[in-house]
């Protein structure tokens, strides 16, 4: 878990707190900060309190002399000098002995049980209270008087503790010392309105954290009787708050009697915390708001749980348990006998929920991601008891950006809800992607929050055990989906443990015949025992492979809550039109099982498939994947000859081979601007995107140098430039330097990772299909311009994750041996050793002649040669020819064996060379020199002379500039000297050479092929 990402507190006092932190920075860590803060609010909140509550109204008597100047307000006036020996000797040590103080003073009057709880408290937090010599006199009155800036409903009315925590939490270290996991106040105030408590409810979080379920669910208890708008407050998502202002209307909640408040204050409001400072904050917030403080306990929930005291003691059960904490033993027998070493703390804390609750009672939990799909034994078997000892009311599934933490944005997470006892029949699916705040770290209200909708579709339908209507965020499938096991997936169980078992048997059948052959042999069993012997190891073998069948079953299913995956991909039309084919042909069909559709789906002809096809929901996953695996055995031929087959097989194949989703709601927008500039002496690595390489490290500036506002980017994230997108100018970043930023100008976003996989999406940027769909965007004005909000838009294929990793893996895998493959081939140049012998090239010279210079064409009669059908390598590359229809003499035609020489390019490319291993008719352009030359030099071996390292060198040497390039003429070309060898030499180096060279073009003839795979399964994904 991480960090709430949204701030509530009003700027004011975001304000105020952080000067708090910054001006006790000398005192010490986060948490002392903390806990010096908390210490000297409460010392104001207990002085507002005093004026504000009527039952505190008896106190104040316990402020006359000789204690008159022991109230918050009076250390406005005590000066620096003795400012902290005041509060060390005379604040402290009087309120941890409250208690005390205040029952000398009424003696004949009884305290109400409300106000000495809350004496308690305030006794319990000043008891070692000490403020060390690290907090300056100075400081300390500065301390004061922003503490007293803070408006004294913000002090009584809000989490203002958790606000002060999450200032600490925002510094590096604060949330590890800390080890708290705050919620943000709309999730808190959605969970509390779909549970919905009441005076009559015993409500818990074994998490409690500052108690933000405990107080909030006081709110909305409160709130339903005298709705007054007091609840969520003044600083909650205004269409939250609109939404329970309407709710509450009308709603005529009952006053509680005397008797109901007077329980509700005892034990109507509880939790655990495992922090004692954390603890000691939440029971402050039950302390402000009049709630018994004493109900908050400090331990490891876990540890204490006592299922004869503490089973089915609860009615509402509001919680985010921390996820992946450290256990503080070793096992949990108390809260799963079956599983008591489970490492994951979350799977153990929702087990505790569901055996605290009463029957009836509800609870609603935050939970990772991946507690929907863990696949361990102790998992399955937790979802397995939400299904059939509760009802699984709704899995409700956030976006990532609402926790973040210091390493980046936090896990994605869900919301469970169940009820107590039951069985679970259908379940409800709401996904969120606007939960009413912009994502980033400093999240800003935005119109449009779904929870507001969730909210109303619980209220309207769940809550009365009715079915939501579907929607693009909403839907509902039956339990059922989920507990069924694949037939396919038990068949083979079945083979495959009647095989081994079958062997096992056949081996202990010989062992006992064996045995008893030897007793019937010696007279001690006679036939009928003999052959009973075998008849009930038969049996015993028959009903362990049975046992053992059922066991491996029941552990292959899943029961995973990713609901999703239990729907089938085939859109509205496709299974209206896959009904209206069998509309009158389906009666009772609810009343066959899975596994009964599967077996008489197998012995059908398909002359009579119709009727067993109708039974089929192709709505459900699975089920449209058994009904397209049967009608895919069927060749073309069988299928023409049964048209009702070939009319289901046309159905279902128009369906994408993915869901399509818009790719808005799987991105993370990066609004991370900086100003460089702000950090003058910080030195930043500036990244760059280009349409080769992707994402590159392009230089490192001091923050004085960089004068226009960047992004920082973090790993994983996507940037691209949207004036060259169509270019390819988008990339994925790998690199993970500190303080790493990237132009202003560009676009950056990452992904929910939980959904969409980046290198995945990345593919998807390579592919035809976005760059068709940029330039079909982007155009219209006179500069390309693709903007973010058409990346939000464009719809892409949406696999199930493994199936994304499985696709990633593939390209991954494809592209790693065409790049090493292009990368060997690069690289290749050809070795030869220096000779002894060297010689002028012109002496071996027969004719030399320079290319035509006519104006070439891209098709004619005559194809020609360019310098760019030769690199240096002397490797040919055909596959862009020019040609001219020209009248050319026979002088002009190349002939096989004949040595081009490119005399005029870049310096970095003059003096590429090839030979003509072809006789047809082709000429060559003016740029080339065609030399002829005697048998005593071959010019294969010429050609890797000037393709080797040494003469590549040589040329750049003694090329001369001429108009922009390089150039050797024919004349500077007859006198370059070469390494001299005999030609049986010469020849040998050849066929090593080419041996070389042969294996070079198969390398990159794979390595063509598997580019066309790449692209091939690219296409794939779009169904094309």
């Amino acid at each position: 878990m991480a960090r709430s990402t949204v701030h509530y507190a009003d700027s004011d006092t975001n304000n105020t707190l952080k000067k708090l932190h910054n001006k006790l920075r000398p005192a010490g860590t986060p948490v002392q900060r903390v806990e010096y803060i908390i210490e000297l609010l409460l010392l104001r909140i207990f002085e507002v309190k005093l004026k504000q509550d009527q039952e505190f109204r008896q106190l104040r008597d316990l402020f006359k002399e000789p204690n008159d100047d022991l109230l918050f307000s009076s250390l406005y006036t005590v000066s620096n000098k003795q400012l902290l020996p005041t509060i060390n000797e005379k604040f402290f040590p009087f309120y941890a002995g409250i208690l005390p103080h205040a029952r000398k003073v009424y003696k004949k009057t009884n305290l109400s049980q409300k106000v000495l709880d809350q004496l308690v408290l305030i006794g319990e937090v000043f008891k070692n209270s000490n403020f060390t010599n690290n907090v300056k006199s100075g400081n300390l009155q500065e301390i004061i008087s922003l503490v007293s800036e803070i408006n004294e409903e913000r002090l009584l009315k809000t989490d203002l503790l958790g606000d002060a925590i999450e200032s600490a939490l925002s510094e590096t270290g604060g949330t590890k010392d800390l080890g708290l996991h705050r919620t943000p106040d709309h999730v808190r105030q959605f969970m509390v309105g779909v549970a919905a408590p009441s005076f009559s409810d015993s409500i818990y979080d074994p998490a409690c954290g500052t108690g933000g379920f405990l107080f909030d669910s006081w709110g909305y208890v409160t709130e339903a009787i005298r709705r007054d708008g007091l609840w969520p407050g003044p600083k909650a998502h205004p269409e939250i708050a609109a939404y329970f202002k309407n709710y509450f209307t009308g709603k005529d909640a009952p006053m509680p009697s005397a008797e109901q408040a007077i329980s509700f204050y005892r034990s109507g409001i509880s939790g655990t915390e495992y922090l004692g400072v954390i603890r000691k904050m939440a029971a402050i917030n039950l302390y402000i708001r009049g709630l018994n403080p004493s109900n908050i306990v400090q331990g490891d929930s876990l540890a204490l749980f006592n299922a004869a005291e503490h089973g089915n003691s609860k009615t509402t059960i509001l919680a985010n348990p921390p996820f992946g904490a450290e256990r503080d033993q070793e096992a949990y027998s108390n809260i799963w006998e079956e599983y008591p070493r489970e490492a994951e703390t979350t799977l153990l804390f929702v087990k505790l929920m569901l055996d605290s609750l009463a029957s009836g009672g509800i609870c609603a939990v935050v939970v990772s991601e991946g507690f929907l799909t863990w696949d361990q034994t102790s998992a399955r078997a937790l979802r397995k008891m939400l299904l059939d000892e509760s009802r699984l009311k709704a899995v409700i599934s956030l976006p990532q950006g609402v926790f973040v933490s210091k390493g980046g944005v936090g896990p994605k997470t869900s919301i469970l809800v169940f009820e107590k006892g039951g069985r679970t029949d259908n379940v409800w699916f709401y996904k969120v992607t606007n939960d009413g705040y912009t994502m980033g770290t400093n999240r800003q209200p935005q119109k449009g929050c779904q929870l507001v909708d969730a909210l109303k579709l619980y209220d309207s339908y769940v809550r009365k055990e009715e079915t939501p209507p579907e929607t693009k965020y909403s839907f509902s499938i039956t339990a059922e989906w989920i507990r069924v096991l694949d037939p396919r997936i038990k068949k083979r169980i079945e083979q495959d443990t009647q095989k081994e078992f079958s062997a096992k048997a056949a081996r202990e059948n010989r062992k006992l015949e064996k045995k008893i052959k030897k007793q019937l042999k010696d007279g001690k069993i006679d036939q009928l025992e003999f052959d009973s012997k075998l008849a009930q190891h038969e049996e015993i073998w028959r009903s362990k492979t049975l046992n053992e069948i059922a066991k491996r079953i029941e552990k292959a299913h899943l029961y995973s809550f990713n609901l999703g995956n239990y729907r089938s991909n085939l859109s509205k039309q496709q299974i209206d039109e896959w009904n209206s084919f069998f509309t009158g042909d389906k009666n009772h069909s609810d009343l066959l099982s899975l596994d009964e559709k599967f077996d008489r789906l197998q012995v059908c002809s398909p002359d009579n498939a119709h009727d067993t096809l109708a039974y089929f929901d192709i709505q459900n996953g699975l089920e449209f994947d058994i009904v397209r695996q049967y009608l895919g055995r069927f060749s073309v031929e069988e299928l023409k000859q049964n048209n009702h087959l070939a009319e289901l097989q046309k159905i279902i194949e128009s369906s994408a081979k993915y869901p399509r989703v818009r790719l808005g709601e799987y991105l993370i927008k990066n609004t991370g601007k900086i100003k460089p500039q702000n950090f003058p002496e910080t030195r930043f690595r500036v990244l760059g995107v280009s349409n080769t390489d992707g994402i590159f490290f392009n230089e490192t500036k001091y923050g004085r140098e960089i004068k226009q506002a960047y992004f920082k980017v973090k790993p994983k994230e996507f940037c691209y430039n949207p004036y060259r997108v169509n270019v390819g100018s988008i990339g994925l970043n790998e690199f993970d330097y500190d303080n790493q930023i990237i132009s202003g100008a560009y676009n950056i976003f990452g992904t929910d990772e939980t959904e969409l996989h980046p290198e995945y999406l990345m593919a998807l940027f390579k592919s035809p299909q976005f760059l068709a769909y940029v330039n079909d965007k982007a155009h219209g004005g006179v500069r390309m311009n693709f903007k973010y909000k058409y990346l939000e838009d464009w719809e892409i294929p949406l696999p199930p994750q493994d199936k994304q990793g499985d696709i990633i893996r593939k390209i991954q895998s494809l592209s790693s041996f065409v790049a090493q493959s292009q990368m060997v081939s690069t690289a290749w140049r050809p070795q030869l050793p220096d000779s002894v012998e060297k010689k002028l090239l012109g002496d071996f010279i027969i004719d030399s002649l320079y290319g035509i210079s006519t104006k070439l064409q891209d098709e004619g009669a005559i194809p020609v040669i360019r310098m760019n059908n030769l690199d240096d390598r002397g490797f040919w590359n055909l596959d862009d020819m020019k040609y001219t229809d020209n009248d050319l003499p026979e002088s002009r035609f190349l002939q096989k064996g004949d040595f081009l020489f490119n005399r005029t390019n870049s310096i970095d490319l003059v003096g590429k060379s090839t030979v003509a291993d072809f006789d047809s008719k082709i000429s060559w352009a003016g740029y080339l020199i065609r030399l002829r030359l005697t048998p005593e030099l071959d010019p294969n071996y010429l050609k890797y002379l000037f393709a080797s390292p040494k003469y590549r060198k040589m040329f750049r040497r003694i090329a001369k500039p001429a108009g922009g390039q390089a150039n050797i003429n024919a004349d500077e070309l007859s006198a370059v000297k070469i390494d001299y060898r005999p030609l049986e030499e010469q020849e040998d180096i050849v066929a090593q050479l080419d041996n070389e060279v042969n294996t070079i073009k198969s390398l990159l003839e794979i390595s063509k092929r598997r580019a066309k795979d790449i692209k091939s399964a690219v296409n794939s994904i779009w169904n094309e």
